[in-house]
């Protein structure tokens, strides 16, 4: 064999070594990588995991205020519906004036009410009637203090009341004012307006 063709065979045998070597060393990173990604996806998850927690904690806060105000706000249109946001609770349907009634004469005014669980401990400080002709002139009765307080059960309550003189005949309304005490805080309230017919007195007749 000539000198020539030993030195073609030591140089593709060189580079066979060198092109096995590459191969072996990818190979070798090859599956270095197949099996250390799934550590590596761990090891970055653990890593940032305090950081997703922190911020799954956030949105988890956020969540549980947005569902407490909500809460909240359907708590407070619920008292308001059923009218528990006040210091009373007036049965409705249930209220009326005693009719006839005619100019000069007292009114009987008639309602069932009852306080609420806010205004159980409150006091009946005062009431004053207001009544409306039809001429929508307001007129303000005498204010008086009660002679009972009311509890949460209901109560029918009947009260005599004189009509201002200067609310004229026709349809009449009428509602009751009320100032409360509540652990020191002033609170007002107020019944419904009940209608009533406001008569002239009839004439008399001499025999």
């Amino acid at each position: 064999m000539g000198e020539k063709a030993k030195n073609f065979w030591s140089f593709v045998l060189e580079e066979a070594k060198k092109w096995a070597a590459r191969t072996a060393i990818m190979l070798a990173v090859s599956v270095l990588v197949l099996v250390v990604a799934p550590f590596r996806d761990r090891i970055i998850a653990i890593w940032q995991s305090p950081a997703q927690l922190d911020q799954i904690a956030t949105q988890l806060d956020q969540i549980a205020a947005g569902f407490a105000g909500q809460l909240e706000q359907i708590a407070a249109e619920l008292a308001r519906a059923t009218g528990e946001d006040r210091v009373i609770h007036e049965a409705q349907g249930l209220s009326y004036v005693k009719e006839p009634v005619y100019v000069g004469d007292p009114i009987t005014l008639n309602i069932v009410v009852r306080r609420t669980r806010l205004g159980e401990a409150c006091v009946l400080l005062n009431r004053t009637a207001i009544f409306t002709d039809e001429s929508n002139i307001t007129s303000a009765g005498e204010t008086l203090r009660p002679a009972r307080q009311v509890t949460v059960a209901e109560t029918a309550v009947r009260l005599s009341l004189d009509v201002p003189p200067q609310v004229q005949p026709g349809r009449v309304t009428v509602y009751l004012s009320l100032e409360f005490d509540c652990a020191g805080r002033r609170v007002f309230d107020q019944t419904r307006p009940v209608a009533f017919a406001l008569l002239e007195q009839p004439e008399r007749i001499d025999p």
